[in-house]
């Protein structure tokens, strides 16, 4: 499915890519060491059953998190494990929630929210009239940084004479995490980058934790998308984004599905847009189409260019 558009009114087209990047998946001979076998087959039947490839993931990162549910339930390897999913369907839930990558919260990196607020989001504004301004956040977790975006949009908005309109999608693979995202109810911990002002307007303190404002969860969509592949999401997939977030989860990726991933998400931004990563990434200097440039050194919010 293709679509066009952009920041600036010049065309560019959204759509899967299909070339050599989208073959050759991690396959038995890159799972090092004993058990590999056991592992891809492992991985394959998670895939089969939910459509969820970890096969990406780093093996390091899969060997210790796969290594909880095997001392969870005191099997003593990856066939054992097998066996057990095939036996008890819950588990697959508990497997995917141990895979699922959930550390976050609110304005996490508060550089990067005072670069949005300070410089791209007005420009995203002022730019959009009175069409809808698009947010993708892949890999949103229990929802802090799709919420937090929120927050800004909403402060910014709310002194602007002829505010846009605003969609922003929230994606993740783990249904518990949206279940935690769609309560919006949060620990004392999430909290502390949140200032003062937003804490007071936006939040309500309840036994110990804070929960977010009616109007702030109302501007944001959830709904369930892999990252790894490679098509975008279902929802808005007929419009280009003018804002993507894909922060501190292609760490986790090998090369292969880190370039494929930046290629989809790159389609996916509309020229003059941005794609914000996290500390330690930055997209792959042979990716198809136009250059991403980063706005700030340092921020970590790449621009393509038009």
């Amino acid at each position: 499915m293709e679509q066009q558009g952009s920041v600036s009114g010049i065309a560019v087209t959204c759509s899967p890519r299909s070339s050599s990047m989208d073959n050759g998946l991690v396959g038995k001979s890159s799972l090092a060491g004993r058990g590999a076998d056991d592992l891809a087959h492992l991985l394959d039947y998670v895939k089969d059953g939910r459509g969820l490839d970890f096969n990406g993931y780093q093996p390091d990162a899969l060997s210790r998190r796969l290594a909880l549910r095997l001392a969870a339930l005191n099997l003593p390897d990856y066939q054992a494990y097998r066996h057990y999913l095939t036996e008890n369907d819950q588990e697959i839930d508990a497997l995917i929630d141990a895979l699922s990558l959930k550390v976050s919260r609110f304005f996490r990196n508060p550089f990067v929210f005072e670069a949005l607020a300070a410089f791209l989001l007005p420009r995203l504004i002022a730019a959009a009239g009175s069409e809808p301004i698009r947010v993708w956040c892949a890999g949103c977790a229990t929802g802090e940084e799709p919420y937090s975006l929120a927050i800004l949009f909403r402060e910014l908005l709310a002194h602007h004479p002829a505010a846009p309109p605003l969609f922003i999608l929230a994606t993740d693979i783990d249904e518990q995490a949206f279940q935690a995202a769609r309560a919006a109810l949060y620990p004392e911990e999430a909290m502390i980058e949140v200032k003062k002002g937003l804490l007071d307007r936006y939040f309500s303190l309840e036994r110990g934790r804070y929960r977010l404002a009616d109007e702030i969860k109302k501007m944001v969509t959830f709904a369930r998308h892999d990252v790894t592949a490679p098509i975008p999401p279902a929802i808005g997939v007929f419009s280009g984004y003018h804002l993507i977030l894909c922060r501190n989860i292609q760490i986790y990726f090998n090369r292969h599905i880190q370039r494929r991933t930046m290629a989809t998400l790159s389609g996916c931004l509309l020229k003059g847009g941005a794609l914000i990563l996290g500390e330690a990434e930055t997209p792959p200097e042979d990716l198809p189409g136009p250059r991403l440039v980063e706005m700030l050194p340092r921020s970590k919010i790449f621009i393509k260019e038009d």
